[in-house]
């Protein structure tokens, strides 16, 4: 069966249909994951690709979409400086009364009325000025951002735009690392959790020189042995030969 253009998918109508259990053969999602980059940081910075219609988005765009945005984060901003998050879900179920082609099809393939349909695809429903990907980073990478999210809103089938928005962050917070060449530069790290993980690395440092030391003293006992089996041997050795001398004598 030839795929139908996704116009006929796009626009909502009638009731969402997402009880799986009463239908067979749905077929998988194309999206392979939902957050990407640094997903161990807060960024203090947040940049959202809002859509301005009520509209159907197929599983299809919406990866198309992320390969898009991640692509060039990744190029441009790099994996360690963002985090990347896909905000909705394909539930609805895509159904299609598959009609019949080929020569005289168009005697057979009219089909019921209202028929209930084969499952195509999946795709999610979104609602006017909801957010669809969302990206957090630090200022210096803002106007990379927005490009890489204006290059995926053209993946989607509705009219989109843009937000910046700044983020209290808690915790534990890491400034973006620095690029020095092609060399990546550590990042600084706040006071409090500068403390914290001198003191966590403290304990292991301690049982790390005491197994050091361990290690030392019996490698010196390995090598000593052999040397005092030598001593022995030498001393055994020494008084046979002086007697042989004096018999030659």
């Amino acid at each position: 069966m030839v795929r139908k253009p996704a116009k006929m998918y796009r626009s909502i109508s009638k009731k969402a249909y997402t009880r799986r259990e009463y239908m067979g053969g749905v077929p998988g999602s194309k999206i392979v994951q939902f957050e990407m980059g640094n997903l161990s940081q807060e960024f203090p910075t947040e940049v959202d690709l809002i859509v301005e219609e009520a509209c159907q988005i197929r599983h299809s765009a919406l990866e198309a979409a992320r390969i898009t945005v991640n692509r060039r984060l990744m190029k441009e901003v790099g994996r360690s400086n963002f985090h990347f998050k896909v905000r909705v879900f394909p539930h609805h179920v895509l159904r299609e009364n598959k009609q019949a082609t080929g020569a005289g099809a168009d005697r057979v393939s009219e089909g019921m009325r209202l028929a209930f349909g084969k499952a195509v695809g999946t795709a999610a429903r979104v609602a006017p000025n909801q957010k669809i990907l969302t990206v957090y980073s630090t200022p210096q990478y803002l106007e990379k951002i927005k490009d890489a999210l204006n290059h995926g809103g053209h993946k989607l089938p509705t009219p989109s735009h843009l937000k910046v928005s700044e983020i209290k962050v808690s915790g534990r917070i890491v400034a973006a690392p620095k690029l020095v060449g092609e060399k990546v530069v550590a990042a600084p790290v706040v006071e409090e959790a500068a403390a914290e993980l001198a003191k966590a690395a403290e304990a292991p440092a301690k049982g790390g020189k005491a197994g050091a030391t361990g290690k030392g003293a019996a490698a010196a006992a390995a090598k000593a042995e052999p040397v005092k089996a030598e001593e022995k041997k030498g001393a055994a050795h020494g008084p046979s030969h002086g007697k042989g001398g004096k018999d030659k004598k």
